[in-house]
């Protein structure tokens, strides 16, 4: 019976010698990562053309269209946003932002008490603006890499500059005009981006959607001034880091 005890303490000792030594973790809530927070480094280059609002051309101003059509350009705005986690699937953001617009129309009408009488003008415009958007961003996981988005957005434009430039066709020398002054204080663009953001790591991300945005009221809203809006099509690309 002794040898019996004796060999049963040994292998239970052999036994317990070969159990691995792992340890248990606990984790406690301030060390588990909760990305609430994300910066976004917008650069965005579209298409920015003009509309006018009920497609009106006025006429008994200095300035008038011989028709709604003009010529738009590429242009490269920029800014930055803050997004807010509102939960696993939407996150909210504000930010600010830098918007420029340059479009010309051909044979527009110019008249002015300086002048003798009314000349076709070329004329080609620069706006550029102060952006403020708010933004929602619908969010899910395709895959542990990839992140599809879709943004509806509105933004609101204070605008810094707007001057026209007139060629005209008589050959007589080019002028330019200065309307900063009589634009709106603030105007306001609806848009909508669809698209995603690749993880490159844990923290930083780069996002690819396309977008589209549209002007709802006019640039400068004053009698016998053509209604001008600005129509964007694009692409909002840039970094994204959370926290």
């Amino acid at each position: 019976m002794k040898r019996f005890l004796i060999l049963v303490f040994c292998v239970g000792s052999v036994v317990a010698k070969a159990q691995p030594d792992d340890k248990v973790i606990y984790y406690e809530d301030s060390k588990v990562k909760k990305s609430r927070i994300s910066l976004a480094l917008n650069l965005n280059p579209n298409w920015t053309d003009r509309r006018l609002i009920d497609e009106g051309t006025p006429s008994g101003g200095e300035y008038q269209l011989k028709n709604d059509q003009a010529d738009g350009s590429f242009q490269l705005n920029y800014g930055l946003d803050v997004f807010f986690r509102l939960g696993s699937a939407l996150r909210i953001g504000t930010g600010f932002g830098v918007a420029n617009a340059d479009f010309s129309v051909q044979d527009a009408s110019y008249y002015s008490a300086s002048r003798p009488d009314t000349i076709l003008v070329d004329v080609s415009t620069e706006v550029s603006m102060y952006t403020i958007p708010l933004k929602l961003n619908f969010n899910t996981s395709l895959t542990d890499a990839f992140d599809l988005e879709v943004i509806p957005q509105i933004q609101m434009n204070l605008i810094n500059f707007y001057e026209n430039s007139y060629t005209p066709q008589n050959g007589s020398a080019e002028f330019k005009n200065d309307f900063t002054d009589k634009t709106r204080a603030v105007t306001y663009t609806v848009g909508i981006a669809l698209g995603g953001t690749f993880k490159l790591t844990d923290n930083w991300g780069l996002f690819v959607r396309g977008d589209i945005r549209y002007m709802v009221n006019p640039l400068i809203d004053e009698v016998n001034y053509p209604r001008e809006a600005l129509f964007n099509l694009g692409l909002n690309t840039g970094l994204k880091y959370s926290f």
